[in-house]
């Protein structure tokens, strides 16, 4: 079997030849290499300096071909091809101020973050947002709003790169939530649907609207596996809107990418949210919404419970990233062996990470992670050592 066959395996709860360790952009776990100041700690601890995969935020389409053939992964492809050809944008400005690096544009938003924040991150400070208000939202969006689009002939044409693909494809789609909370902030959007639903409600338009013209074509060209939603809408405790607002706010969007979806034979919606998933899921997957991401363990999720309740959502992740972490060793097998074997066994789960390696991992605890979780999933790929 190939990438594509395996993944298209275990989405329909089926089993593969081996499970592949196979991770997402953004939320990669082991799958796909690490931030320059990880990587520098991984070779430092051991790892053979060949290894790539180190990047920066810029460089999120980083190919990391040596990192997954050394640890044995896969992610899927990227779908590269985009209609927007031209958007007025809007101007930045960046000054230092101490250790501190401002970042401000003409829309108003200020962001305060350490100088080196792209190879390590750490979560900037948003002084301010860029839409505050009808003005500042009909500011933005004059501004954001495309000018030019790539001619569907010409999207037909780009897209034909990915015939006989072996890999699962992915297509981007903006989110709901998560895209309005870029653009005001968790806490004012959380007023907003109180003191303004029709400002929110014409943010919405316009995101779907946008999906619409820039995304479906794309989507309908290709024929994708994937298409996926970066949401982060749940917190430490659960979701940051009610399920009834999620409906009426957000439940069109949904709706319409999931119907989409369908129509064109994709075989997985995915949404990217960080937090506790353990509300969201089942109404998620109301919507058609069939794969979910990384599945955080300090975020107090359990998969077998979702299970229990009969949610057949493909899931990934959920193994602790800390136990990689210098001094966690022990916590390692007992974090595979205790959830990986019973899931895999109930089918539709990819084991990973439940985000990204930190910067305190050592390459022994990595060796050894990968090692386990390899011989659980019977995957033979990887030119780590055993341990």
């Amino acid at each position: 079997m190939n990438d594509l066959e395996r993944f298209k395996a275990v989405c329909a709860g089926e089993q593969p030849d081996y499970v592949p360790i196979f991770g997402f952009p953004g939320a990669p776990g082991m799958s796909r290499g690490a931030m320059k100041k990880t990587h520098d700690r991984l070779v430092a601890t051991g790892m053979p300096p060949h290894v790539g995969g180190s990047y920066d935020l810029g460089s999120m389409h980083l190919r990391v071909d040596s990192w997954k053939r050394y640890w044995g992964t896969t992610d899927p492809l990227i779908c590269e091809v985009g209609r927007v050809l031209s958007v007025p944008g809007l101007k930045t400005t960046r000054r230092i101020e101490g250790e501190y690096e401002i970042i401000e544009s003409e829309a108003g938003d200020v962001t305060r973050q350490l100088i080196d924040n792209d190879i390590t991150y750490i979560m900037p400070e948003f002084v301010e947002y860029p839409v505050r208000d009808r003005e500042s939202w009909e500011f933005w969006k004059k501004r954001m709003t495309p000018t030019a689009l790539m001619p569907l002939d010409e999207v037909r044409e780009q897209v034909k790169q990915y015939e006989n693909r072996e890999r699962p494809l992915v297509v981007h789609v903006p989110g709901s939530y998560g895209y309005l909370r870029g653009l005001l902030g968790p806490q004012r959007l959380s007023t907003m649907f109180f003191d303004d639903p029709e400002l929110i409600h014409d943010m919405m338009r316009w995101i779907l609207e946008r999906t619409r013209e820039e995304v479906f074509p794309v989507v309908e060209a290709v024929r994708p596996e994937i298409m996926q939603m970066g949401e982060d809408l749940c917190y430490n405790h659960g979701m940051l809107l009610s399920p009834a607002m999620f409906d009426e706010f957000c439940g069109q969007h949904y709706q319409e990418v999931c119907d989409f979806a369908r129509a064109c034979d994709v075989t997985m919606v995915a949404v990217d949210t960080d937090g506790n998933v353990m509300e969201f899921a089942g109404l998620a997957a109301s919507y058609g919404v069939n794969g979910l991401f990384p599945c955080e363990v300090k975020a107090g999720n359990d998969l077998f419970r979702l299970r229990e309740q009969g949610l057949e959502t493909t899931l990934f992740g959920w193994l602790e990233k800390e136990t990689v972490n210098e001094g966690n060793e022990a916590d390692i097998e007992p974090e595979i062996r205790s959830k990986v074997p019973p899931l895999l066994e109930q089918g539709r789960y990819f084991p990973n990470g439940d985000h990204g390696i930190q910067p305190m991992v050592t390459f022994p605890s990595l060796c050894k992670f990968m090692t386990i979780l390899h011989e659980v999933c019977g995957n033979p790929e990887g030119e780590f050592p055993r341990v």
